[in-house]
């Protein structure tokens, strides 16, 4: 198992672990994010994505890094990847000078909830956002 930074040579695999996370963006292509991969025998099994971001809620130091995609594969899972991914971004940032990592998802999305705890993040505020046509 080899934990390393993304390359574009990555790119096909890594879209195929994108669009299990985000099925909407078929077509996910790296911007200005930071990409950690997680690769077994040639295969990319996960994946995760940080940016820097100007302003993060409840974020105590900005700019701060945020998490912007984490996923491993299912069969994978609960094997220690994931947090070997956040560990690789944790690295990142702290070489950086950043002291916080920030990172957000669904509140119905328990399973991402409980993973987000496992690896040491806290929840800090829960938002409901509303849409109003004109």
């Amino acid at each position: 198992m080899t934990f390393r930074p993304y390359v574009p040579e990555d790119l096909p695999k890594l879209q195929s672990l994108a669009i299990e996370l985000w099925p909407d963006e078929p077509d996910y292509v790296p911007g200005r994010e930071t990409v950690f991969v997680a690769e077994d025998s040639g295969a990319l099994i996960g994946f995760a994505s940080v940016s820097v971001r100007d302003y993060v809620n409840d974020c105590e130091d900005c700019p701060c890094p945020h998490l912007e995609g984490w996923f491993v594969q299912e069969p994978h899972r609960g094997k220690g990847i994931g947090r070997a991914l956040i560990q690789a971004v944790e690295q990142w940032a702290r070489e950086r000078g950043f002291t916080e990592l920030t990172s957000d998802t669904w509140t119905w999305n328990k399973a991402s909830v409980a993973a987000h705890e496992r690896v040491g993040f806290a929840l800090t505020s829960e938002i409901q956002y509303f849409r109003k046509e004109l």
